[in-house]
């Protein structure tokens, strides 16, 4: 066979092999659900004190009971028995992006979902803001690489119960602070 065609051939083999490992890693690591080893109140409440005093971060949307909007519409995902939403944000962070970047309004907050199965397993499920940025060069893409790290921070904080309690958000603040 003429070199030039298994060439082409090897090019075009290996550049639909890269295509598709991408895109497997974006659908299985784009939006991640971590098991906490938390009860479903110890996880929000985790949540509600690392994410609220850590400077610069906060809830600029009241946490959505998801689970009580559906139960009033008799929408009760089969399996769930608790699911509350919150919406995580760094209003400089974000006032940055979007000065920059208007479009990225329609991504903001970050939102992270705190839910209880049957079975008593407790999840936060979120966006994988991380992995996201790699998508993005400039503002947007530091940005968002910088949630990713901060959100890292978070939830090695609020996953774990053997974090001593009361010093969350103090030790997620330092690092926080650190990684900046």
């Amino acid at each position: 066979m003429n070199p030039v065609v298994m060439f082409i051939a090897g090019l075009i083999i290996g550049m639909a092999l890269i295509i598709s490992l991408v895109i497997t890693v974006m659908r299985t690591r784009m939006v991640v659900a971590h098991r906490s080893g938390r009860t479903f109140e110890d996880t929000c409440a985790t949540i509600e004190k690392v994410v609220g005093e850590a400077k610069g971060w906060g809830f600029p949307i009241e946490t959505w009971n998801f689970y009580e909007t559906f139960a009033k519409k008799n929408l009760v995902p089969k399996g769930f028995v608790k699911l509350k939403v919150y919406f995580v944000c760094n209003s400089a962070l974000a006032s940055r992006l979007i000065e920059d970047t208007p479009s990225f309004v329609g991504m903001m907050p970050c939102s992270w979902a705190v839910y209880e199965m049957e079975d008593g397993q407790v999840y936060l499920s979120k966006m994988n803001v991380g992995l996201m940025s790699m998508m993005f060069s400039g503002v947007p893409g530091a940005s968002m690489k910088e949630v990713g790290r901060v959100d890292d921070i978070f939830l090695a904080e609020v996953l774990h119960p053997d974090r001593q309690a009361g010093n969350e958000a103090v030790t997620a603040d330092r690092r926080v602070k650190a990684a900046s």
